[in-house]
């Protein structure tokens, strides 16, 4: 497995090392091998606050380096080889972890600039896929640049924001129109993220309302909450005194008025209401009470 008991770290090869540095560095500082032992920690100033010189500051990183206890040089160093692809293995020779660590950081930021040009256009040329969730785009892009600052390549905030901005589908052409429209000291990062973030919430709630009939704060349209008010189990209906519904609801009574305005041509209809009968029906309560 490439992984220790508590982390999984996957095995340096050709093209993950902005992942493995990282990783295995907070490994190591788990596991009380990494401070003194490949970071060499040296302080530029004297006790009075006034600099030391680069003799003196050689010297007691040199002391330092030739304190460390052997046997913990030599368990940081096995952590190494045991998360590395067989291709990093020339690369650590050295008895001393800090210099195979120093040595693989060498040649991988120097394969990292070969590639800057393939990263740049990854960068500026990805596109958030439809069942990609914003955060999970937000996060592969963060990835992209972390990759990017190995490799030597300067990404300004700007470019952060090109990023996530380009890649994204014409549901939000309207966020990043008003992106474009905001003050630059406004325009930061963190803003762009949170709008986004925003905006994907949105546009859910704005889908499922118009998938169930409800509102966008999630109450049921106007016209719905109408018709379950009035088809509300306790109620009873005027004309059948059935219960379930009010008596503008009701089929029986929607049976009889269509079938009196086809028998009957001595009735006088009013849009959307009973027939009013002049000769052969004596009005009833149930002809004045609506619910």
């Amino acid at each position: 497995m490439d992984a220790d008991k508590f982390t999984l770290v996957t095995r340096l090869n050709n093209s993950n090392a902005a992942e493995w540095f990282p990783r295995t560095e907070a490994v190591l500082v788990k596991k009380k091998l990494w401070t003194d032992i490949i970071d060499i920690v040296v302080s530029r100033t004297k006790a009075d606050g006034s600099d030391k010189t680069k003799a003196e500051y050689a010297a007691e990183f040199k002391s330092k380096a030739d304190s460390r206890d052997p046997a913990t040089m030599a368990e940081a160093r096995a952590e190494l080889i045991l998360r590395v692809d067989g291709g990093q293995l020339p690369y650590m020779t050295s008895s001393d972890p800090r210099e195979i660590w120093l040595a693989l950081q060498r040649m991988h930021r120097a394969a990292g600039f070969a590639t800057s040009l393939a990263l740049r256009r990854q960068f500026l040329t990805s596109k958030k896929r439809d069942d990609q969730s914003m955060e999970a785009w937000i996060g592969y892009i963060q990835a992209m640049v972390i990759r990017m600052k190995y490799a030597g390549i300067n990404v300004t905030e700007q470019d952060k924001i090109l990023a996530f901005t380009m890649g994204l589908p014409a549901a939000y052409e309207a966020v990043i129109i008003n992106f474009d429209a905001t003050p630059p000291d406004q325009l930061t990062v963190e803003h762009v993220i949170s709008r986004l973030l925003n905006e994907e919430t949105r546009q859910a709630s704005a889908a499922i309302s118009a998938a169930t009939g409800t509102s966008a704060n999630g109450s049921p349209a106007p016209d719905d909450i109408a018709y379950a008010a009035r088809r509300q189990p306790d109620l009873t209906c005027f004309w059948c005194d059935k219960k379930g519904h009010v008596k503008n609801d009701c089929p029986e009574r929607q049976a009889y008025l269509a079938g009196k305005k086809a028998a009957s041509g001595s009735t006088a209809y009013l849009a959307h209401e009973e027939p009013i009968l002049f000769a052969d029906h004596e009005l009833e309560e149930s002809d004045f009470l609506e619910w």
